[in-house]
């Protein structure tokens, strides 16, 4: 829900134009990227089975043509499609901070990432990891005992 209304929060601001669903699931939110913004989507799930279900699932809300899914652990599913201005990443507090180190190479300078999947007491640890990475907070959402942080990568230098 949080990833949902961080989605939601951006579709007032910008228009991204390149989107990676980070551990996919069923897809919800690569399907909801699809459909509130023209940009291609890529969705990645480190289980097989998680990337046909997406596919299904795009296909039975007409967006499988817009949603890329593919499996594999990490950003390997994605490591020569280019940097996306959007990552959404809805998975627990020590994949994300695990996947910090790439994030930043696969986010655009200035693009926006939403992690959730995280308890309130778990999301400053995350944030100070990302934070040590350049990336800077743009907004919260709380939902009970649940935290979606809403992160902005470091711009280029001049």
């Amino acid at each position: 829900r949080g990833c949902l209304i961080a989605l939601d929060r951006l579709a007032r601001r910008r228009i991204p134009s390149y989107v990676l669903d980070l551990g996919t699931g069923s897809g919800i939110l690569a399907i909801a990227a699809a459909k509130t913004w023209p940009a291609p989507v890529v969705a990645t799930d480190i289980d097989p089975v998680a990337a046909q279900t997406v596919r299904e699932n795009a296909a039975g809300n007409g967006v499988a043509a817009r949603i890329a899914a593919r499996a594999g652990p990490g950003f390997r599913p994605v490591a020569r499609m280019g940097r996306f201005d959007l990552v959404v990443a809805n998975i627990q507090a020590r994949p994300l901070v695990e996947l910090a180190g790439g994030m930043r190479r696969h986010i655009t300078p200035g693009g926006t990432l939403v992690l959730s999947g995280l308890l309130s007491r778990q999301a400053p640890a995350v944030q100070a990891v990302y934070r040590a990475r350049g990336f800077t907070l743009a907004d919260r959402i709380r939902i009970g005992d649940w935290t979606t942080l809403i992160l902005r990568a470091p711009a280029l230098s001049a």
